[in-house]
């Protein structure tokens, strides 16, 4: 059944309703004329006024007629049920269009095409491009067998024929727009713009045939739109990253805080056990029977109690810390196997180990732990982390991130600038270990390369 008759059966219902009240109306009247005759014969008769034979031939020409009164009621039923049965089947046929449609709307799509595999999907699809080719191509040529001779348009039609074709030619130079808006990246904007004003300038070509144009106007809006699509999503990308950053930020700051708890949970412990320590020692040294025990109860307890004071400062710098939000490390790593000889991290973190935040970077993002080439802790680390990204920007790997914290630079360089801006002392290590990215190295290379690398390492070293 055609797909346009599923939209046909409430015109089908109504033909069939009109049908069946033609159909009891010419019931309606066969039943009058039926009547109306038989009450015709009985005044005929009772009245004399007409022989036999002209009764006889009045009743016989309205028996006629109501035979066909009875064929035409007969056919008519006969059209009602056709009718009645085909918007049975239009109405079961709606019903699985439904099941269909309500399927789809669950994306339960049921494939047209059942091929067994990608590649005669993939011929299909050029079969029926190149069938849509060809029909362009047909259609050029039947465009020039038209006759088009006698063909004359008033003013108002040839008016109305290029509002059509200006209507036309935009929404398919919008579509073309369309498309480029949505699939503009960082990476071809250049080329979408350059595809939206070549359509532009072919629409036009084609339009000077009718006489009309498209004005600048319209193109550079589009442009405009081109140029906002884009912004927009750079826009979103940096909020996204920006977020992304938050969420990293609250992170570190949750890990820090849960530090600090931990570590505060483990100064009351003991801070519990040398209290309780000190107290047992000073019942002992009050017990105590000679000196020499006196010396020894009264060595032991200064040493409990010096420990008990270093848990005070211990908790000084805690609390420190704590208030403190812009105090913390400044680390530079290095992942030789990762990024390479020459590449360096240089980030920031106030956690109380610096060494669990450089622990989880090399997680398995990257293929090699990171080696550290410095830590440095500072009361304003951020100001030291940022002298740092200014001095090496030339050498950030990033430009467009800000966020990502890898630089091109000397190490040399790196420390000399540290040490200009932090006046206490700094270790720097120079030698990367990189341990399991030499170690993988030397598994797959010769003998021969294997010495004359140690001969390099070694060189560098006392150099």
């Amino acid at each position: 059944m055609a797909l346009s008759d599923f939209w046909n059966g409430t015109k089908h219902r109504a033909r069939a309703e009109r049908l069946e009240q033609e159909l009891k109306a010419s019931q309606s009247s066969a039943d009058e004329l039926r009547k109306r005759c038989e009450v015709l014969e009985g005044q005929l008769q009772q009245s004399g006024l007409l022989g036999l034979d002209e009764i006889k031939d009045l009743v016989k020409m309205e028996e006629d007629r109501l035979a066909q009164i009875k064929v035409h009621v007969a056919a008519a039923q006969a059209e009602v049920d056709a009718a009645f049965r085909n918007l049975k089947d239009i109405q079961k046929a709606i019903l699985v269009a439904e099941d269909t449609v309500e399927l789809e709307s669950f994306a339960l799509y049921v494939p047209k095409y059942q091929f067994t595999n990608s590649v005669d999907y993939k011929g299909r699809l050029d079969a029926i491009r190149e069938e849509q080719k060809e029909s362009a191509r047909q259609l050029s040529k039947e465009v020039e067998s038209w006759d088009h001779a006698g063909v004359t348009l008033t003013k108002t039609e040839w008016k109305q024929l290029r509002k059509d074709v200006l209507k036309l030619s935009l929404r398919a130079f919008n579509s073309e727009c369309e498309n480029c808006i949505d699939n503009v990246k960082f990476n071809n904007f250049d080329r979408m713009e350059d595809r939206i004003r070549r359509s532009f300038d072919a629409s036009n070509k084609l339009l000077k045939r009718t006489a009309c144009w498209w004005k600048d106007v319209v193109l550079q809006r589009k442009l405009a739109e081109l140029h906002l699509a884009h912004e927009f999503q750079v826009k979103r990308a940096e909020e996204k990253e920006m977020a992304r950053q938050a969420r990293e930020d609250q992170r570190e700051q949750e890990k820090l805080e849960r530090e600090i708890r931990e570590v505060r949970a483990k100064i009351d412990k003991e801070r519990r056990h040398f209290a309780s320590a000190i107290q047992k020692l000073q019942l002992r040294l009050a017990s105590a029977q000679n000196e020499q025990e006196r010396e020894d109860l009264q060595a032991r307890l200064t040493e409990v109690v010096q420990q008990n004071g270093a848990l005070d400062e211990e908790e000084r710098l805690l609390d420190y810390r704590e208030q403190n939000a812009r105090a913390g490390y400044v680390y530079v790593i290095s992942n030789i196997g990762a990024f390479g000889e020459g590449v360096y991290k240089i980030g920031m973190t106030r956690r109380l180990e610096p060494m669990d935040r450089v622990d989880e970077l090399g997680d398995a993002s990257v293929p090699f732990r990171f080696d550290v080439h410095a830590l440095v802790f500072s009361d304003n680390a951020p100001a030291l982390e940022a002298k740092l990204h200014a001095h090496f920007a030339v050498g950030r790997m990033n430009k467009v991130n800000g966020r990502k914290e890898f630089f091109r630079a000397d190490l040399k360089e790196i420390e000399a600038v540290i040490r200009a801006n932090y006046d206490a002392v700094v270790e720097v290590v120079h030698a990367a270990a990189a341990e399991q990215y030499r170690e993988s190295v030397r598994m797959v290379m010769p003998a021969e390369s294997i010495q004359a690398a140690e001969l390099a390492v070694a060189a560098d070293a006392r150099s």
